[in-house]
């Protein structure tokens, strides 16, 4: 069985650039959707040659939670993974996060290690300022967040920025929630995830560069 073909990326593009050429760069075996949420036109042409991607659009800007919902009604396999644009994971560590999912039957979201933020403060996005300038004030050992973990762990939340779904368990829980547009959704999902009593594992052996 081709593993690559139980899995469907999906892509919510806005006022995109020539940056999701790198991100596609490694995606070559795998079937693509990408969400057209508007003001994509300059990338639009480059993407459609390609044979393996499908381009949807709302016809609106949806954001990125309400963008992969209405990717997943297209959506056939038993997995798929939501990548950013700007986002690059080569196809080896997407098989890792495959077999992570595998082995863990009530595994709905494997994620890899951020390669650019492996202490995650990126995670809140729009309180990273906060944090820059309060940095040296927080009483904590900064070198202990940097500890890679051995083995997959268990998490609470994870980065949004490349997200293994079990399409099964994102069935059950309907999916992202509309009540949020660009920051949080990939919290309420984990959120919805776990109050369902699915785990969120991310797997250090795959890494993803944001």
């Amino acid at each position: 069985m081709n593993v690559n073909n139980q899995i469907t990326i999906v892509i919510v593009i806005y006022n995109s650039s020539n940056i999701i050429l790198d991100c596609l760069q490694s995606l070559n075996n795998f079937k693509i959707i990408i969400v057209d949420n508007g003001k994509n036109s300059k990338i639009l042409d480059q993407l459609k040659i390609r044979n393996n991607i499908t381009i949807i659009t709302p016809g609106k800007n949806i954001g990125m939670g309400r963008g992969a919902n209405f990717a997943f009604q297209s959506i056939k396999t038993d997995f798929f993974l939501l990548l950013s644009p700007d986002t690059k994971i080569e196809e080896n560590s997407i098989l890792k996060l495959h077999s992570t999912a595998l082995n863990n039957d009530n595994c709905a979201i494997s994620a890899p290690l951020n390669f650019s933020d492996p202490n995650s403060f990126g995670i809140l996005p729009e309180k990273r300022d906060l944090y820059e300038k309060n940095k040296n004030k927080i009483n904590f050992n900064k070198d202990n967040l940097n500890i890679r973990p051995e083995g997959e762990v268990c998490v609470d939340i994870t980065k949004g920025c490349a997200l293994l779904i079990r399409s099964e368990h994102f069935k059950k829980v309907k999916g992202f929630s509309k009540e949020y547009f660009l920051f949080w959704e990939e919290i309420d999902i984990c959120r919805k995830f776990r109050k369902e009593g699915f785990s969120v594992i991310v797997n250090p052996k795959s890494i993803a560069k944001h």
